[in-house]
């Protein structure tokens, strides 16, 4: 075999491997997505979102939308935060 030929298949095998470790993540990030997200509500949904719009509309005039879009974006932060606490507190309450 050649050094062109071998370093061809080097090349090969560890896009391959890439590729392959690529999917393992996609596949882990989706199961720690469903352990996190809450179980679908439809009532308690269609309850609370008018009242949340209705509230980022009050404060973004009052704020500005880069101070508004900064603290909805460190809410949502905390928000993931809090639910990975509390689904990771629920699993090992198992």
């Amino acid at each position: 075999m050649s050094v062109a030929s071998d370093l061809a298949e080097k090349r090969a095998r560890l896009v391959a491997a890439a590729d392959l470790e690529r999917m393992k993540l996609r596949l882990a990030w989706h199961d720690v997505r469903v352990a996190i997200s809450p179980a679908p509500d439809v009532d308690r949904r269609s309850r609370v979102r008018p009242y949340v719009v209705r509230a980022i509309g009050f404060a973004l005039p009052v704020i500005g939308y880069r101070r508004m879009g900064r603290a909805l974006r460190t809410a949502g932060a905390v928000l993931a935060i809090w639910r990975a606490a509390t689904a990771w507190r629920n699993f090992r309450g198992r």
